[in-house]
This record gives structure tokens, C-alpha cells and sequence, in this order.
């Protein structure tokens, strides 16, 4: 419980008393009974404000929300123009399909070809090829 400071309003006499933030107790003067007046103590010591109000955390969740959105936009602009080739040993080829085969024929592992060949065949598959 906290500690306040009393002052007699007869003899000025000063005084403390322990009681509740919520309390207001009307608190007589032992030397003369008259009453005491509660007085703004500058001794805040073990005073600690703990938290925050809504507003500040709403500001910080904005801040953090609009360096999030900066980070992606920096991303995009940094990464939308590269394009993964197909290629074997630095040799590129027109197609995944064409990569995929040749590196079957050489032997190597071609699991990691499969999801971009079918989505080459996705591509593909809405283009009609005509013959002049």
C-alpha cells in the first residue's frame, strides 16, 4: 500500500499514513485534532507506470505493418524481374522439357525438373499451334 503525506490545517504539524490508492479517509491531527490535509508528495520512488494505453500499441502494430509493407514492395521490385532457365552444366536449353530430358540421358537426378515441366505444359497447353 502506498504511503501518503498528511499536514494539519490548524498546527502544520506533517504526518504519514498508509492506506489504499482508492481510499479517502478524513485523518485528525494527533497533536492538535484538527484535520489533515493530503499533500502532493514529489518522493515518487516505486512508482512504475507497466504497460501501455491502446493507442500506443495501435501506433507500434501500424509501424511494424508499414515496415512489413515496405519490406515486401522492396522484395518485389528486387526479385520480380529474375526468371529461373532451364539449364545442365551452364548449357541453357529452350525447355524444361528438353533440360529434363537431357539430364535423364546424363544421368542426374531429375525429381527437381517435374513441377516447372508441368507447369510448362500448363503454358502451353492454351496455345494452338498453326502451320502457314
Amino acid at each position: 500500500m502506498p504511503t501518503y503525506d498528511y499536514q494539519c490545517q490548524g498546527c502544520q504539524k506533517m504526518e504519514e499514513h498508509i492506506h489504499s490508492i482508492k481510499e479517502s479517509p478524513e485523518i485528525l491531527c494527533s497533536k492538535c485534532g484538527s484535520t489533515m490535509k493530503k499533500m502532493i508528495s514529489r518522493n515518487i520512488a516505486g512508482f512504475s507506470i507497466k504497460g501501455g494505453s491502446p493507442s500506443i500499441h495501435w501506433r507500434e502494430k501500424r509501424q511494424r505493418i508499414a515496415k512489413s509493407e515496405k519490406l515486401k514492395e522492396t522484395q518485389k521490385q528486387k526479385y520480380d524481374n529474375i526468371s529461373v532457365a532451364p539449364n545442365i552444366a551452364g548449357v541453357r536449353y529452350d525447355s524444361w522439357s528438353d533440360a529434363q530430358k537431357v539430364a535423364k540421358e546424363a544421368g542426374l537426378n531429375t525429381e527437381s525438373y517435374k513441377p516447372w515441366v508441368e507447369k510448362e505444359k500448363k503454358k502451353t497447353k492454351g496455345i494452338i499451334l498453326k502451320s502457314v
